[in-house]
């Protein structure tokens, strides 16, 4: 059973979170300042985290910090939404959504989104992840799909909900001759003959890339991008190649099972896994649309 927790310890929380000062939050809450730094202890203290950096400038949110920032967020928008939003009106509001994807999000979900091209809403699907974030942070969307390493390029306020993490695969011919590891998984060491294609949706890998070769004392391998993922899994299905490319492991699954007689895949070591997340402005309660996505999943 969880203990219970006063809501307006959150609502104290986003105040000092948005405007990094306790002092600023004591004016805008009504609050004196003491009662104020024992409610962000209480948070503290009930889930065992650091929430703020304290400074004489005021307040900057921990690592954590920011991720519990998102997460309520959420809860206080869903804990609104039990007194405005009756559950006949979701689906009004549903349908009034302009939503934005990438096409890893869309193999997750077909259903789902096979549904929205279909009917009245809006949908945006593109490969170009900064053109979904320039419309979510200019209001022209009001939800969007994106993977984490884009999220720094947020600039309005959103809420977010992670919907999927796996670990990289490398993607390559079944007789590639210069990967010949019987490891489940390769490292910059296997891979030091291999040159990669990579479609521009995962282009943030780049320096991780490098990153790992460098640091196993190797050159880094040459790296292209080519916008069209056939093209690419033609060019490495191809005999005695050694073209291969990095894939999240759905996707990597999913073409090796299209080329199965040509393709193999194996897990990449890299220290950070692929995240698919939805990012929302508010206008409709998340714990809504993931019930949606949820229906719709094939994994």
């Amino acid at each position: 059973m969880y203990n219970s927790l006063n809501v307006d310890l959150l609502y104290v929380f986003i105040t000092v979170a948005k405007t990094k000062n306790i002092s600023k939050s004591s004016k805008i809450l009504s609050l004196s300042q003491p009662a104020i730094s024992k409610k962000i202890h209480q948070l503290e203290e009930h889930f065992q985290v650091s929430l703020f950096v304290r400074s004489s400038r005021g307040v900057v949110l921990t690592s954590d910090g920011q991720n519990f920032y998102q997460q309520a967020i959420k809860v206080l928008h869903d804990f609104d939404s039990l007194y405005s939003v009756k559950k006949s009106d979701l689906n009004a509001q549903f349908d009034k959504l302009n939503i934005g994807v990438t096409n890893s999000a869309t193999l997750l979900y077909p259903s789902f989104f096979s549904k929205l091209l279909f009917e009245q809403h809006q949908l945006i699907l593109t490969n170009d992840l900064d053109e979904l974030i320039e419309k979510f942070n200019y209001g022209s969307l009001d939800i969007i799909f994106i993977n984490n390493f884009s999220e720094n390029k947020l600039t309005t306020e959103h809420e977010k909900y992670t919907l999927y993490s796996e670990p990289y695969y490398v993607v390559y011919s079944q007789t590639n001759p210069y990967i010949t590891s019987s490891d489940l998984s390769l490292t910059a060491n296997e891979l030091r003959r291999v040159k990669f294609i990579l479609h521009p949706e995962y282009h943030f890998l780049i320096p991780q890339i490098r990153a790992a070769f460098q640091k196993a004392g190797l050159l880094v391998p040459e790296i292209r991008q080519v916008n069209c993922f056939d093209f690419i899994h033609y060019l490495i299905s191809c005999p005695q190649t050694n073209l291969t490319t990095i894939l999240p492991k759905f996707l990597a699954k999913h073409y090796e099972q299209i080329f199965k007689t040509k393709l193999t895949s194996k897990k990449l070591a890299l220290p950070k896994y692929y995240e698919i997340s939805v990012i929302s402005n508010g206008k409709y309660p998340l714990t809504a649309l993931i019930q949606k996505l949820e229906q719709s999943k094939i994994y």
